[in-house]
């Protein structure tokens, strides 16, 4: 048996890598986006063929492309990306495919790191594309090369759902044992079928639709929807992340989960609500499931509507089954996210607000311009909508307020989808001319520091061909061009934007100073002209792997899951200390999952992660008031977080560290759980291969020191 078939514990953005992998998949596409960016990056730390696209629409015609000539192909988004690839995912299911094609819309419930919650599983419906939706990592593993199989079967795209706490939980996983070998691509011609002419996409639409009927017969015997039997008084449909709160929530409910929820298996249903007292559909945000069934005639009860909004947990799910209505509770506001210090971005916002600017933002981290004290962005939609924005703002306001515009953009956001606005802003000027300022930070600071055709770098940090912003404004024909470093050239900067905002012309600034955080990668990119993947070569995947478990420790036969939180700022590595903790968790030899939110709150605002670990868990994440342990990094966050902690829960804070004693300031987040690991049943010597797994070799000595200074010293106490 091969080391990557054994037990793994792999976020479900890294197991629907895995998959792709394992499945001989030809080519994974995307642009960068939380939740979903890990998919691509850790498919190619793995081997496999990945790439940054300038947006989601390229991505998925390159993808589609690979899959007309017979390839296997991926393409990953967020959901809002599918909104920017849709023109090409409808047309998709009707040309259909020669080889396969997989969608992966991630979505972001709650909205943890995005403008809005919407619920792409509409897509499918509308587009008519099968869907599968996954619970958990396994899931996702198991679900990608289903549908990548599914897709080769039927020659259609497939779409997979996943959400945030999908794609940003960890769960144990076993990888198939054997990998797939899809045909050798090749070029098949099919005028009738890839030209969707009228005449063509008539009967193409009949088949499509022909398909869909076969997909909906086959799905009534498919082993991805599981029927668990329970008490015959309560029945729950449900779906996705909702399936684990709902075995929590209500262990003895009759329960049915479908994993391919589009088309529905409506006779299954049918069934199953026939054989309960009480059937009710549990699903976060819209009530796609519930209308289709619904629809069909099916007595069914949906969730009440103020539970539209927001992600599930498992005391949600506890209310909704109850029918409680009643206000639900308020969470204790964190600290806000910011721009980082030193950010050169607050340089040009600072300026914006001097010189009143009415200022048309764009999506990336400099739209925490819009937050106190800045408070100097006015206008932010989508990406890429800023030079719009900014233009139609020209063309209707009075001419001194119009003077006053502004559009702003990232350098990736200005790749994605900004260049056409530069276009509209040549082709069609206001009359008082028109500014754009692009923030050039040399990276896709936003979503984890990612490269795009700005950087002339690839997904893997390899030199490549670069799109060099004022070259390209000077080609579309804008006179006036400013390249400026907004630190060095304060006073040049400011009187050069006066200037433009006074006259008549168009001008565009190109503000450029890397990143804080990307500063010396970069440097050290440019300097060797090769990318990360020697490095990442020396180092092992952040899955962890582990072969030959005799089983689960005495401790772990345990039926009620210690249940663990870990809060604190971003930058103070509450995200690695708990990829310890469930790696030592995992390597004790307990059933493991932990939860994390990516997105803007880890720009210095309050960051948490759950980590649920015994003999059996269900839902990765921790209720309110149920958490065994608090381990708090930073100690203005523990008041808005001590509501998480059970009655006689423990709390540990860093109140008896001594920072002088550490080998490294940074090994705070280490060093507190030597704390923790006082009140776990886990051996040291697992402990320390935890923290190998998770960080590089010449960190490890001194975190070594840092986790035995805080087991030794650290105190805590009883909530």
């Amino acid at each position: 048996m091969r080391q990557e078939d054994s037990l793994q514990l792999l976020s479900g953005n890294e197991a629907v890598a895995l998959a792709a992998r394992d499945s001989g998949l030809a080519i994974g596409v995307g642009y960068p986006g939380t939740p979903s960016t890990e998919i691509l990056e850790y498919l190619h730390e793995i081997g496999g063929n990945a790439e940054w696209a300038p947006n989601e629409k390229v991505a998925l015609e390159v993808a589609l492309g690979a899959a007309f000539g017979g390839g296997w192909a991926m393409a990953a988004m967020k959901h809002v990306g599918l909104n920017v690839a849709a023109d090409v995912l409808f047309t998709a299911a009707y040309s259909g495919v020669t080889g396969s094609l997989l969608v992966v819309s991630a979505d972001d419930p709650g909205m943890a790191s995005s403008q809005n919650e919407q619920d792409n599983r509409r897509y499918a419906l509308a587009a008519g594309v099968p869907m599968f939706e996954p619970s958990d990592s396994q899931e996702a593993y198991d679900f990608t090369r289903a549908a990548l199989e599914l897709s080769a079967r039927w020659r259609l795209p497939v779409m997979l759902r996943m959400t945030t706490r999908i794609c940003h939980s960890k769960t144990l996983i076993r990888p198939r044992p054997e990998p797939t070998e899809p045909p050798p691509a090749r070029f098949e011609r099919n005028i009738r079928g890839r030209v969707m002419i009228p005449a063509h996409a008539r009967g193409a639409h009949r088949q499509l639709r022909k398909k869909l009927a076969e997909i909906a017969a086959w799905n009534e015997t498919c082993q991805w929807n599981q029927t668990i039997e329970g008490d015959r008084s309560l029945g729950i449909i449900t779906s996705g992340i909702s399936y684990t709160h709902v075995r929590e929530a209500a262990p003895n409910a009759s329960v049915l989960k479908l994993g391919v929820t589009y088309p529905l298996p409506m006779e299954k249903i049918r069934g199953f609500a026939a054989g309960v007292e009480r059937c009710l559909v549990v699903e976060e945000n819209d009530p796609f499931l519930f209308e289709q069934i619904r629809a069909a005639g099916v007595e069914v009860e949906q969730k009440p509507e103020m539970y539209r909004f927001g992600e599930f947990d498992v005391e949600r799910v506890r209310r909704i089954i109850a029918g409680d209505v009643s206000e639900e509770p308020v969470p204790p506001r964190g600290k806000p996210p910011s721009l980082c210090v030193g950010c050169p971005h607050r340089v040009t916002f600072e300026l914006f607000k001097k010189l009143d600017c009415i200022v048309s933002g764009d999506i990336g981290c400099y739209t925490l311009g819009a937050l106190p004290p800045l408070e100097a962005m006015d206008a932010q939609i989508c990406m890429g909508a800023s030079v719009g924005m900014g233009l139609g703002l020209r063309h209707v306001l009075p001419e001194d307020e119009a003077r006053r515009v502004v559009s702003v953009i990232g350098d990736g956001t200005f790749v994605h989808s900004g260049i056409t606005g530069l276009v509209e802003m040549v082709y069609n000027p206001p009359k008082t001319g028109h500014v754009l300022v692009i923030l050039d930070n040399g990276t896709t600071a936003m979503t984890g520091l990612q490269e795009h055709p700005g950087t002339g770098r690839t997904l893997g940090h390899q030199p490549t061909g670069k799109v060099v912003f004022e070259d390209l404004a000077r080609s579309l024909g804008v006179h006036n061009v400013f390249v400026v470093d907004p630190t060095k050239e304060a006073e040049q900067f400011e009187q050069n934007l006066r200037d433009a905002l006074a006259g008549d012309e168009l001008s565009v600034f190109v503000v450029r100073r890397p990143c804080i955080l990307a500063a010396g990668k970069i440097k050290q990119r440019e300097k060797e002209g090769e990318g990360l993947a020697a490095s990442a070569a020396s180092t092992k995947p952040l899955g962890a792997v582990i072969a030959g478990l005799g089983g689960l420790t005495a401790s772990a036969a345990s039926t009620k899951p210690i249940s663990v939180v870990i809060a604190g700022l971003g930058g103070q590595g509450v995200l690695k200390a708990s990829d310890i903790l469930a790696d030592a968790a995992f390597l004790a030899g307990y059933d493991v999952k932990k939860s994390e939110i990516h997105g803007m709150s880890q720009r210095g605002g309050s960051v948490a992660s759950d980590v649920r670990f015994g003999r059996q868990v269900h839902s990765p994440m921790i209720p309110s008031g149920e958490a065994d342990f608090l381990v708090v990094l930073a100690e203005d966050q523990v008041d808005n977080n001590r509501p998480r902690l059970r009655e006689g829960g423990v709390l540990i804070t860093p109140d008896n560290i001594n920072p002088d004693a550490l080998p490294n300031r940074r090994s705070a987040n280490v060093a507190i759980l030597g704390a923790l690991s006082r009140h776990l049943e886990i051996d040291t010597a697992v402990w320390q291969e935890a923290i190998r797994r998770n960080l590089r070799p010449k960190l490890h000595e001194d975190n070594f020191r840092a986790f035995q200074l805080g087991r030794r010293d650290l105190g805590s106490e009883r909530h």
